[in-house]
């Protein structure tokens, strides 16, 4: 299955790319003006047939008799003037190639159309104000005619649309009229018919290919759907009932039993019981966190698939966030963390960058809650109705939203995980940087879980569990430490370097006996999270040091430009030895691999080096 989800969806880049070209080229066929598109802007449309005497041509059964083998045999008209036209090679359609004798109907000599009798019939087939510059014999294939299978004569014209006039050499007939409109029509035909080979048809090869795409990707889907089906991933709420499941944990000593509804997964299903497994993907199944072990076995997902060993799926190993209660007796959890389910107040909110909102919340009961800097939360999301730009956007941000579309839009439950942005040290708020993920268009949601949050009025509540502590300071340590990150990647970074500034503060210390480097990335002054925060932290502490850097600069930002990466390579072997400095990363899926690129290219062990991904 696996296999079949991958090609499944790299199906669907292809053929989606094709859809939006059809789309784009369909738009164009509809605005269009045809009889440019055809080429004929400058054609003229002058009939060349005129009345002559029968009595003064050859007869036609002497020039049969002259000119054997021919197949048929029609009178033409060039240039006003009569010919006999023998065809020795039929076929069906005049583009097709065909094997001619052209015959002078006063004389019955054979006419051969030359350079300047190509050139004659094009001026006479042409109205426009140019004229002629260049006439070239073309074999096939012809670029402006590539149904066209024997040679002609290319005839430039100097206009303001580059008319071409093509004669076929065999017969003087005119093939067509080119120019810059028809050459653009082609481009579109090309993209919308698939002919990129430019064979001037849809019956090709690449054409049948993509039937082929098309057709494995419907089966594909077919196949997935069904997968899921007969997995237990669709359920009906009507439908749902209790489940008592027995719980284990991972020294197999009982933990009782629980009820679960066979419409909630697992992982959401324990934490109606208070009993809450490591997950940040909020139940997507690719984090791989929530680890169980089920008993019956049951079918393995995809996810499963790729998060285990076909020996652990043997023994029942399972995402508990893919699975649900049904037929499940027995559930083992092999890690269990402390974090809890709290109701949450919003105290207060304001916006900190044009997209990125500090939110504080208080702890319903009262309580604070306690947990190592850079962990985090995941929020349970109700289904709700949500709004495309913020409701309380000031007036000097709007500006950096007169590009997204406003629209409302109903969104359906679920979680998501942001991190805490303040050390719990001496603050009992929750402060979280979230940032408002925009939509790009009315067919595509907005960040659901950031609009809901970001939307929210103080006062509101929302449930969350946690604090989940993953990414955290290595305790003791005396090592140079270096933070790097961009974007809503300044929370959990920023947690830790208060964190350990407090830490500091309460040991009374004037000096760290380590140094702290935070390298932070935005691409405008705008952007930069807390700038006068690190300043000051920078000038109460010298241990401390700051390097905000501006991806998109204007004339008057004094400080580095580029990527917060880069700055960093740059000053690298500032820093001290590198088997002394232990590296904290957060931000971008691809500022973090380019930086552990750096780092291990330098000779960073892998230990050294700690990141929290953006999931």
């Amino acid at each position: 299955m696996p296999w079949i989800r991958k090609i499944h969806k790299w199906a669907s880049v292809v053929v989606g790319i094709q859809f939006l070209l059809w789309l784009l080229s369909g738009i164009y066929f509809n605005v269009m003006d045809h009889t440019k598109a055809a080429g004929n802007t400058y054609k003229s449309h002058t009939h060349q047939k005129s009345s002559v005497s029968q009595a003064q041509l050859v007869e036609l059964k002497t020039v049969l008799a002259t000119f054997k083998a021919s197949n048929s045999i029609e009178q033409t008209f060039l240039l006003g003037k009569p010919y006999y036209l023998l065809t020795h090679e039929p076929n069906l359609y005049k583009n097709f190639k065909h094997n001619y004798t052209l015959v002078d109907a006063y004389s019955g000599e054979q006419v051969n159309i030359n350079s300047d009798f190509a050139k004659a019939l094009a001026i006479n087939s042409y109205s426009g104000p140019g004229k002629t510059t260049k006439i070239k014999l073309v074999n096939p294939p012809i670029d402006d005619f590539p149904k066209e299978k024997n040679a002609a004569w290319q005839v430039d014209f100097s206009d303001d649309i580059n008319t071409s006039v093509y004669v076929e050499l065999g017969s003087g007939r005119i093939v067509g009229h080119s120019d810059e409109h028809k050459r653009l029509a082609d481009i579109f035909f090309m993209i919308h018919f698939m002919d990129y080979a430019n064979e001037g048809s849809f019956n090709s090869l690449l054409m049948i290919m993509f039937a082929f795409i098309t057709l494995w990707l419907s089966l594909t889907g077919l196949i997935w759907t069904i997968d899921l089906g007969l997995r237990g991933q669709y359920q009906i709420k009507f439908f749902a009932k209790k489940q008592g499941v027995r719980l284990f944990d991972k020294h197999q000593k009982s933990m009782g039993e629980v009820t679960l509804s066979s419409h909630t997964n697992l992982l959401d299903g324990l934490i109606e019981h208070n009993i809450a497994l490591p997950s940040t993907c909020g139940g997507g199944g690719t984090c791989g966190r929530c680890k169980v072990m089920i008993n019956p076995i049951v079918n393995a997902t995809s996810a499963d698939s790729l998060h285990f060993s076909e020996e652990e799926l043997q023994q029942g190993y399972r995402l508990a966030c893919q699975h649900f209660s049904n037929d499940v007796k027995d559930m083992t959890l092999i890690d269990i963390t402390d974090a809890k389910k709290h109701n949450l107040a919003l105290k207060s909110c304001r916006f900190i960058s044009p997209h990125i909102k500090e939110l504080r919340f208080k702890v319903c009961n009262g309580s604070s809650l306690t947990y190592k800097a850079g962990a985090f939360m995941r929020f349970l999301i109700p289904a709700a109705k949500g709004e495309s730009i913020p409701c309380d956007l000031p007036n000097e941000l709007k500006s950096h939203w007169e590009d997204v579309e406003f629209f409302e839009f109903n969104h359906l439950a679920c979680t998501r995980s942001y991190s805490l942005a303040e050390p719990s040290l001496e603050n009992d708020e929750l402060v979280f940087t979230i940032k408002i993920q925009a939509a790009p268009n009315t067919t595509v949601l907005p960040g659901v879980g950031s609009s809901y949050l970001c939307n929210l009025m103080v006062g509101a509540e929302v449930e969350a569990i946690g604090p989940f502590e993953e990414f955290f300071v290595k305790e003791p340590s005396k090592n140079t430490m270096v933070l790097l990150g961009a974007g809503s990647g300044m929370a959990p970074l920023k947690a830790i370097i208060e964190e350990q500034i407090q830490k500091n503060n309460h040991n009374d210390e004037d000096k760290s006996e380590c140094s702290i480097h935070f390298f932070y990335g935005a691409r405008k002054e705008c952007d930069l999270l807390y700038e006068d925060h690190f300043y000051q932290l920078a000038d109460m502490h010298k241990y401390f040091h700051y390097y905000p850097t501006l991806s998109q600069a204007d004339e008057n930002w004094l400080g580095a430009t580029g990527y917060a990466q880069d700055i960093l390579g740059l000053n690298l072997d500032n820093l001290g030895p590198l088997e002394n400095i232990d590296f904290y990363l957060c931000g971008p899926d691809g500022l973090m691999k380019e930086t552990i690129k750096l780092l291990k290219a330098r000779g960073v062990k892998d230990s050294a080096i700690a990141f929290d991904e953006f999931v």
